[in-house]
């Protein structure tokens, strides 16, 4: 019962920015991380009490359907939103199965992420993490600073940033740096972290970088996705992730720790399903996606997600995985199986939430994830509303169809 409650996740909202992989820190991932919504809580059942909020925190290692070039690694999200019913339960009341949600950027749109207080976790091989609600959504920094930093373009797309008494080190290989303070515009932003060369000096992916010295603010993020060439798994067989929650911000929820949550192991979808993931049908048909039944190409896990996320957004000149935020109609769709062989089956009802959409405002990109997952949830105890927090931990592959 416990694994059943905790995944029932379903809802909304990741509220992407202009790029779909976004995740704690804003270079590519978990958009991200394909990460699944948030339902408002599973509490209140003979309570007479409703959820206001509800909480997901995904913790992900991510990878992207036909780009090898891109990695993998990492993903956080910290997803905590206003609880919204779906448009769609293929099993009303109970967590598991599809559920839908269809948003009008005007009249119903996505709950905003709120603040609730840092988010800890630990088990991780390269040590705990702190997430903190910084502008709009968490972030995940490792350590940061200000001093004179310097950028040396690469010739492979690569981008050497100097930064005087940084304390950049080998385990931040996989990470990202996030640098404000150059007159050039291509020299700031966040980066993949591909090699560090020296405790001040940390090798970066930036095929836009021009050479330039200037005063620099930097900050070495976790959890902000896939990284070219990143050689390990963040997440390694049998660890166990342990969940905290400092209330604060919003307040809306006050648990124990959740965990230890034992992750799901990586897996390798069969070829038809890494070939919908690159091309979602819009003609309300039914889709399966699966990792070719239980065993050694699926790995072990509790649970299997599908999130299916769309946008209407103008993406005319933007990268393939970008999502921006829709401009009229957006769907989501989450689907979750206990067990099972892992593979799970969209019905047409949640399917033609797409068709629908599309036929009103012409979709313009798809992101799909396909989740392998550890879980844990906690629930607030009386008198306070029974707001849910569930942790998802595993590995996860994304798709981008470009209808």
């Amino acid at each position: 019962m416990l694994i059943t409650t905790a995944l029932t996740v379903a809802g909304c909202c990741e509220n992407p920015g202009d790029d779909g992989l976004e995740g704690s820190g804003g270079a590519p991932t978990s958009a991200g991380s394909g990460g699944a919504g948030t339902s408002g809580g599973d509490g209140g059942a003979g309570s007479g009490v409703a959820p206001t909020h509800g909480g997901l925190i995904s913790i992900q290692d991510i990878s992207i359907a036909g780009a090898p070039q891109a990695g993998h690694g990492l993903s956080v999200q910290v997803l905590f939103t206003a609880a919204k019913p779906p448009s769609y339960e293929e099993s009303p009341g109970q967590p598991t199965g599809c559920k839908g949600w269809v948003y009008d950027a005007q009249d119903n749109p996505p709950p905003p992420l709120t603040d609730q207080g840092v988010v800890t976790i630990s088990g991780l091989a390269d040590g705990p993490i702190e997430c903190r609600f910084q502008g709009s959504s968490y972030v995940c920094p490792i350590h940061d600073g200000s001093g004179q930093a310097s950028v040396t373009a690469g010739e492979t797309g690569t981008a050497a940033y100097s930064v005087g008494g940084a304390m950049f080190s080998a385990a931040d290989v996989g990470r990202t740096l996030r640098v404000d303070g150059a007159a050039m515009g291509g020299n700031n932003g966040a980066f993949p972290i591909v090699a560090v060369e020296s405790s001040e000096v940390a090798v970066v992916v930036n095929p836009n970088a021009t050479d330039e010295a200037f005063a620099a603010s930097y900050a070495v993020l976790a959890g902000a996705g896939p990284v070219p060439g990143n050689p390990s798994d963040p997440i390694a067989r049998g660890d166990e992730i342990v969940v905290g929650i400092e209330p604060g911000g919003s307040m809306a929820f006050e648990v124990p720790d959740l965990g230890p949550v034992v992750a799901g192991e990586a897996f390798a979808l069969d070829e038809a399903s890494l070939a919908l993931l690159g091309a979602v049908p819009l003609d309300g048909a039914t889709m399966t996606l699966g990792c070719g039944g239980q065993g050694e190409r699926c790995g072990a896990a509790q649970g299997t997600i599908v999130r299916i996320t769309s946008t209407d957004g103008d993406v005319e000149g933007t990268s393939p995985f970008a999502m921006p935020p829709p401009a009229d109609k957006q769907v989501e769709i989450q689907c979750i199986a206990l067990g099972g062989d892992g593979s799970i089956t969209v019905p047409a009802e949640a399917m033609r939430l797409l068709q629908e959409a599309h036929r009103a405002s012409s979709i313009t990109r798809i992101r799909t994830a396909f989740m392998r997952e550890g879980v844990a949830s906690a629930t607030n105890t009386a008198p306070d509303p029974p707001n849910t927090v569930h942790a998802l931990v595993g590995h996860g592959i994304l798709g981008f169809t470009s209808p």
